[in-house]
């Protein structure tokens, strides 16, 4: 895919889509999980290769530049634009539920640790060798469905990359079988069949949220609208 390819796009050739993933397993994510974050994570990964390792505390977005999602612009002439792309909708019935992971030094094993030469004390309350048992939240559904105002084979393109959804891949959750992309007779990515919203909207009255990825970014939030939680 060439990197440039997303500067040229131009509004004629992008049209109203819905986008369904067919989920394997269980996702750990809240409910918003937003088809313009998933699709930057991916062009990001596509254009810079995975990042290997992060340092503690380090920040590397002031030296990576974003790139340019195959989504039409909403208010682009404005600082606050954002991509027509819903957040998601979750298909059918809606199973929530908690797992966790676990950490735990063995402690029978402690004598195999290299201490440098100084006599040393396991603290497993605490620092590197810290007990953990955290909660891990999942909601699973047979699909999860967006709607979205793009280009779809470019669309299709990078989705091909995004096998896995949410938190905690690498131990299997979140898996993908299948992206389908279609065309769609009306454009839900804003709002949706009875105006309901469908993504976050900048709006004075609204509250403190992202409207664009990185979501997380504080200059990509700002008071919006805001879709019902579920």
């Amino acid at each position: 895919m060439h990197r440039g390819t997303f500067h040229r796009l131009k509004d004629a050739s992008m049209e109203p889509l819905r986008v369904t993933a067919q989920l394997e397993t269980p996702v750990i994510s809240d409910a918003t999980l937003p088809l313009d974050g998933i699709l930057y994570y991916v062009a990001m990964r596509e254009r810079y290769g995975g990042q290997l390792y992060t340092e503690p505390g380090a920040d590397h977005s002031p030296r990576v530049a974003g790139v340019q999602l195959p989504l039409k612009r909403v208010d682009g002439h404005i600082p606050t634009w954002y991509y027509a792309a819903s957040f998601a909708q979750w298909d059918g019935r809606v199973a929530e539920g908690t797992d966790h992971w676990n950490k735990r030094v063995d402690e029978s094993l402690c004598y195999l640790i290299d201490f440098g030469g100084r006599r040393g004390k396991i603290d497993i309350s605490s620092s590197a060798y810290k007990s953990y048992h955290m909660p891990l939240y999942y909601r699973h559904a047979l699909r999860v469905r967006w709607y979205a105002v793009g280009e779809p084979r470019l669309i299709s393109g990078l989705l091909r990359f995004a096998t896995h959804l949410g938190k905690k891949t690498s131990q299997g959750w979140g898996s993908v079988s299948r992206w389908d992309v279609e065309p769609w007779p009306d454009d839900w990515s804003t709002r949706g069949p009875s105006g309901e919203i469908m993504r976050p909207i900048p709006s004075e009255s609204g509250m403190m949220m992202g409207y664009r990825p990185s979501y997380w970014l504080p200059k990509n939030q700002t008071r919006c609208q805001a879709p019902e939680q579920r």
